[in-house]
């Protein structure tokens, strides 16, 4: 199929043709997704050794890219992977990246395999000759793609190989929460700055050194008692394989509803972003308190003629503060992207390098006082408590991290303890429990020092 596009996505796709780190900005159902597959196919014809990843935030929208856009048009040319979490072949991405011309995976794939060290996992960044980051104002604060992005910086400032190009994707890259021109443009560099490049080798430097023993230790710890994590998760196996199959009747669904099979779709807020939802008549939003980013991408799902986008919530009610707060942030960020566009390429590479320079003592500051909290005590001085019901459940011995992901109590007598909780706060009439490992607090712990 031919990859033919509109004026204004020929117009958005120039920067990333001629090579330049890049960042896409367009409303729903704007075709980025196209335009990305445009420059993907451009790169591959035009590049020597040209290798391309596609990250994506979202396991659905591996399948989805894969086959609704870049199988169609670059499928018959290219050997093309689509790989997520839910793929046997994850254990082998070291090997499908070097026998792939294009890859398309959630952001935690790659980054499992940038650290993992075994030969048939592991890749590097300079294996890409470009990487198109999906979603990509997700780049932020302890977001996988901004510790995808933090390496890649790292490398550059080092002058360690030919790194690939970038190219993010986002419908709005939001103002950060801010409220103020001043600090929307600030929060829309700071977006830009994670795809950008300057030299701060010594800061880098820093960190690592402030890294070394924390990263010894959980070393030690997340290769103690292996043998019971993996036991416990081949136990819960058929748990993950309902997971899966509530996956496919979800994507059974959208393709009802795309086919007009359906025609009314009742959804949780992941229906905002990604899912490949064609042009709706109406969109209501119910009860939702949201940020300027899911309303516009929310309200971009209502693109048919004579569409309606509506709000159903209480008059003078806190969601209606929230919409209009977010109409006005959806404009305030119009204007800062406006104001950074008219910035002149000098002025723009000194206001990156000055906050660069905030950024990076920041991250210094940070990665102190994490070391400083995960030294300060031993697993066994870490006590867990059900964050429903507040009674303890187990202690930081008691946890393994498999996949550089899934934190999994490894104590065997865990479904007792939660048990027994439940049964103590049933017999008091004061439990807020659900009797469900899918929902109930006891097994949904969060990984706080208490």
């Amino acid at each position: 199929m031919d990859c033919n596009l509109r004026p204004y996505q020929e117009e958005v796709v120039q920067a990333a043709l001629r090579g330049e780190n890049s960042i896409i900005w367009m409303p729903t159902g704007g075709g980025k997704t196209r335009a990305a597959v445009y420059v993907t196919k451009k790169h591959l014809e035009t590049t020597v050794n040209a290798k391309v990843a596609v990250l994506v935030n979202k396991v659905h929208l591996v399948d989805q890219h894969f086959a609704k856009e870049f199988k169609p048009y670059l499928g018959s040319t290219y050997k093309i992977t689509a790989i997520s979490g839910d793929s046997n072949e994850k254990d082998l991405f070291g090997c499908l990246v070097k026998a792939s011309d294009l890859v398309i995976c959630t952001a935690q794939i790659l980054e499992n395999a940038l650290i993992n060290m075994e030969e048939e996992k592991h890749v590097e960044l300079t294996d890409f000759t470009l990487l198109v980051i999906d979603e990509c104002h997700h780049t932020q604060k302890e977001s996988v793609y901004n510790k995808i992005m933090g390496r890649y910086v790292e490398k550059k400032v080092r002058k360690e190989g030919n790194l690939p190009q970038i190219l993010g994707l986002t419908a709005s890259p939001g103002t950060g929460g801010n409220k103020q021109l001043d600090k929307a443009v600030e929060h829309v560099l700071q977006v830009c700055l994670n795809h950008n490049n300057r030299k701060q080798t010594e800061a880098f430097k820093l960190i690592e050194e402030n890294r070394k023993q924390t990263e010894a230790f959980k070393l030690i710890e997340e290769n103690r008692k292996q043998t019971e994590a993996f036991k416990l998760i081949e136990e819960n196996r058929k748990q993950t394989e309902a997971l899966k199959l509530r996956s496919n009747e979800q994507k059974e669904t959208i393709k009802h509803f795309r086919k007009g099979i359906l025609n009314l779709l009742i959804s949780t807020s992941v229906a905002e972003e990604g899912l490949d939802i064609p042009e709706c008549n109406l969109v209501v939003r119910y009860g939702l308190l949201t940020n300027e980013i899911a309303q516009q991408q929310a309200s971009g799902r209502a693109r048919a003629m004579n569409s309606v986008y509506s709000v159903v919530a209480e008059e003078g009610g806190r969601e209606i503060r929230r919409e209009l707060t977010n109409e006005y942030l959806e404009s305030l960020t119009a204007k800062a992207i406006d104001q950074v566009q008219q910035m002149s390429p000098r002025e723009f590479r000194l206001k990156i390098s000055e906050l660069q320079q905030i950024t990076v003592m920041s991250r210094i500051q940070a990665e102190k006082k994490k070391d400083e909290r995960e030294q300060r005590y031993s697993p066994g001085q870490v006590q867990f408590q059900c964050r429903g019901c507040f009674l303890p459940v187990c202690s930081g011995e008691d946890l393994r991290k498999i996949e550089n992901t899934h934190h999994v109590n490894i104590n065997p007598e865990f479904d007792l303890c939660a048990l027994n909780l439940f049964n103590t706060r049933v017999s008091q009439f004061e439990c807020t429990c659900i009797v469900d490992r899918d929902n109930c607090p006891i097994y949904s712990l969060e990984y706080n020092k208490i």
